[in-house]
């Protein structure tokens, strides 16, 4: 990369004095290097910014010339990283490396940065060009391939390799005195899961097993490790210890007790559980394996004689015999049960179709940045002369090869003409129009979408058609019908993204403008929002890094589209906004929306008023272990804990922990994370 930047560059300005630079030849230069995205001059004051660089950052170019560079960097950038560019900019030498920065609206991205230094004839810098590529899904897939790798999928903490890794970094930084070694180890061992598991079910007890570690993680103290090794055992780095037989240590242990005193609920049931615990002091230095056996052998011991409330955990300081390893349950997964298909209906509704009872009905898709009705999307619907409207999930499913042709021929035109008759009517829409791959490869197929633009007079960029990823492509696709409508200027998009047979590979080599996510992924969001958010901010990413638009469909309630809103999404469909309406309806919709002002966030500096909003705010500052970037005071998320919490209370504490600039805040991270995922469960 280093060397492209230099050949296009250097030769300009090599025959060009560094006092005299043509800021317009640099731009024109810059222009004709897509990749590049800022040039500076030697002071790093921006000189030119490219369209690149607003499409990743947000910034428009009038809004950073003559500022530095550095004003992507926040909270969150670590040090050693800002120190590493400093380095380099003061030895006169090229950076390459990710750093942590952040975009106009405050989220976090992963930067991909190269800087280039650009030397006149008497070698002097004269100039600095960087290019700038997001590379947020790279470090993300990184990371969670880290992440799966020490922690454990049922419960979200730490796993037995993530808790082997941690005791070997604590040694080194004991070793040199990087930390106290006043600690000690506790094994826990959560009792009658198996009950749970044979009475409720395996997925019952995995539940059980979540809620347990949510219970440990608020009870123990920042610093503290908490880890699950497998089966019903627990593991815990207890900091800063205090001697035993101190009211302190007394406290620690009571608090950890408190995860079992409250029944948990299992299918509207209440089960209680009870728990033991063995505890050896973690040694200064030396072998983390006998402090291991030791409290092994005391959780052992206490197992077996526990018959009454007060021997429910013991501390052990010598080894003595050696002990059995800890039993260990296997854990068990349930199946998916596939969804029913659709059986095929009775003929006569085909025939119905295709003889004048065929109606398309059009749902608005809306820019959740600023709640304009940017496109609809045309929805074929059965109109029985009784006025019976048929889905068509009742009727798509028994259509043949040949139906789906004329289903499209049919649905093109109509939904063109209206295109055209809203015009008219003064409303300048987009439509889009689903698209079968069986009719895509049909040799007529661009001859019809030529024919149905030409008669309807509507400008071929006004046209998006949706491919139905629900529907097997032949590996053999007729390329030349991507070129024919890329030629059309028509527009190409995914849809239904998660449902059906596309490959990334797939998606990434065909010219989709467009990305719709499948409203089945949005399903899970009440039971598991986390995954929930992670799939949006992926798909959204996707969008960024192919330059596409991203849809996210199924939008019914106002904290979906908060979330989407927060993750990048661009575009929305759903309920919230509009059910699909005859077409005939649409402009009277249009002239009357309007979308919410607390989804206006285009630089995030509202408030969030939904839990799966702020939610979605801070997991994308959790992900990357960042803090937030805005003052307290004008945090997006700031007022919405106010109004949930009292003054002191934790979630507060834990949030204004994020707005301070600390080497370790992730456990307050965590454990807001964790408030605000029940808070969106509980609501």
């Amino acid at each position: 990369m280093n060397r492209i930047v230099e050949a296009t560059f250097s030769g300009w300005v090599e025959s060009q004095p560094a006092e005299g630079a043509s800021a317009a030849l640099l731009a024109r230069a810059f222009a004709a290097t897509s990749r590049v995205s800022l040039i500076t001059d030697a002071q790093q004051n921006i000189l030119h910014a490219s369209a690149a660089f607003t499409a990743i950052t947000g910034y428009s170019e009038a809004e950073v010339l003559g500022t530095n560079c550095r004003l992507l960097q926040g909270p969150g950038s670590q040090p050693e990283d800002k120190a590493a560019i400093r380095r380099a900019i003061a030895a006169g030498e090229a950076y390459d490396g990710d750093i942590l920065n952040y975009r106009k609206d405050g989220s976090p991205f992963w930067n991909r940065l190269t800087i280039v230094p650009l030397r006149g004839p008497d070698e002097i810098i004269t100039h600095y060009v960087s290019v700038q590529q997001d590379a947020s899904t790279r470090v993300g897939q990184q990371e969670q391939l880290r992440y799966q790798a020490t922690h454990d999928t049922v419960t979200g903490i730490p796993n037995r390799f993530g808790f082997e890794t941690h005791l070997r970094r604590r040694s080194n930084a004991a070793a040199s005195n990087a930390i106290t070694p006043q600690a000690g180890l506790g094994l826990i061992d959560l009792h009658d899961l198996r009950r749970v598991a044979s009475t409720f079910g395996y997925s019952a007890a995995d539940r059980v097993l979540a809620e347990f570690s949510r219970r440990l993680s608020v009870l123990v103290e920042d610093g503290d490790y908490l880890a699950f090794l497998g089966g019903k055992t627990f593991a815990v780095v207890l900091e800063n210890l205090a001697d035993d037989t101190s009211p302190e240590f007394a406290g620690r242990i009571a608090d950890i007790h408190e995860a079992v005193e409250t029944p948990f609920v299992v299918d509207g049931e209440s089960v209680f559980l009870w728990i033991t615990m063995g505890i050896a002091r973690l040694p200064a230095s030396g072998s983390e394996a006998a402090t291991r056996q030791l409290a092994d052998r005391a959780l052992q011991s206490v197992t077996a004689a526990n018959d009454n409330a007060q021997s429910w955990w013991r501390l052990v300081s010598d080894l003595g015999p050696e002990s059995a390893d800890a039993p260990q349950d296997a854990t068990a997964t349930i199946p998916r049960v596939p969804a029913e298909k659709h059986s095929a209906q009775p003929r006569s509704n085909q025939d119905k179709l295709f003889a004048g009872e065929l109606s398309m009905y059009m749902q608005p898709i809306i820019d959740l940045r600023n709640g304009a009705v940017r496109r609809v999307e045309a929805l074929a619907r059965l109109v029985l002369p009784d006025g019976t409207i048929v889905p068509p999930e009742h009727f798509l499913a028994g259509l043949n090869e040949k139906d789906l042709d004329e289903l499209f021929r049919t649905g093109l035109k109509d939904a063109l003409r209206w295109v055209a008759r809203w015009d008219a009517e003064g409303l300048a829409v987009d439509v889009s129009v689903n698209l079968a791959p069986s009719t895509l490869q049909h040799q007529d197929f661009i001859r019809w979408v030529t024919e149905a633009l030409s008669y309807s007079g509507v400008a071929p960029n006004r046209l998006c058609l949706e491919l139905l990823e629900t529907q097997e492509l032949d590996e053999a696709a007729p390329l030349v019908a991507f070129d024919a409508l890329i030629e059309l200027g028509v527009g190409l998009a995914l849809d239904d993204l998660g449902s059906g047979y596309s490959s990334l590979q797939r998606i990434a080599q065909l010219p989709f403008d467009t990305i719709k996510v499948d409203r089945g992924l949005l399903a899970d969001v009440a039971t598991k929002p986390i995954e929930t958010l992670s799939l949006i901010a992926t798909l959204a990413q996707m969008g960024r890094d192919m330059r596409a638009a991203v849809v996210v469909e199924g939008l019914e309630d106002a904290g979906l589209v908060e979330a989407a809103s927060v993750l990048g999404a661009s575009l929305g469909q759903g309920y919230y906004f509009a059910r699909p309406m005859p077409a005939a309806d649409l402009p009277t919709w249009a002239h009357t929306f309007r979308l919410p002002e607390q989804f206006h966030l285009p630089e995030r500096a509202g408030q969030l008023h939904t839990s799966l909003g702020a939610l979605a705010y801070h997991w994308q500052f959790t992900r990357w272990e960042s803090p937030h970037p805005f003052d307290l005071d004008t945090c997006p998320v700031t007022q919405f804990i106010i109004d949930r919490t009292a003054p002191g209370s934790q979630p507060r504490l834990w949030h204004e922990r994020q707005h301070e600039v600390l080497t370790n805040n992730n456990r307050a991270s965590n454990l807001l994370l964790t408030w605000l995922t029940d808070a969106n469960t509980t609501q």
